[in-house]
């Protein structure tokens, strides 16, 4: 099999807000979030879009964002090289 496989870590950052929250308050959170996400691309992260959602109780800003690379295990290694060598 001729595929690269990537495990990536992924982290959801939320801001929740208590329902009804006035419009200045939104977005207000909605910057803070979109700089957070500004900063993390410009690190060469991938992030994913912001999105607004709410219910009856809660106002929720959210973003998913690839967690930076982190130095390999030797476990993860070898599981690596069982797969390239099956093949």
């Amino acid at each position: 099999m001729e595929a690269d496989h990537h495990i990536i870590e992924i982290d959801r950052h939320v801001w929740t807000l208590k329902a009804p929250a006035h419009h200045t308050e939104v977005d207000k959170t909605m910057s803070v979030a979109n700089q957070e996400r500004s900063l993390l691309t410009a690190g060469g992260s991938w992030a994913g879009d912001v999105f607004l959602s709410g219910d009856d109780q809660h106002v929720v800003v959210s973003f998913d964002a690839r967690r930076p690379d982190k130095t390999t295990t030797s476990a993860a290694l070898d599981a690596d090289e069982e797969v390239r060598t099956d093949g």
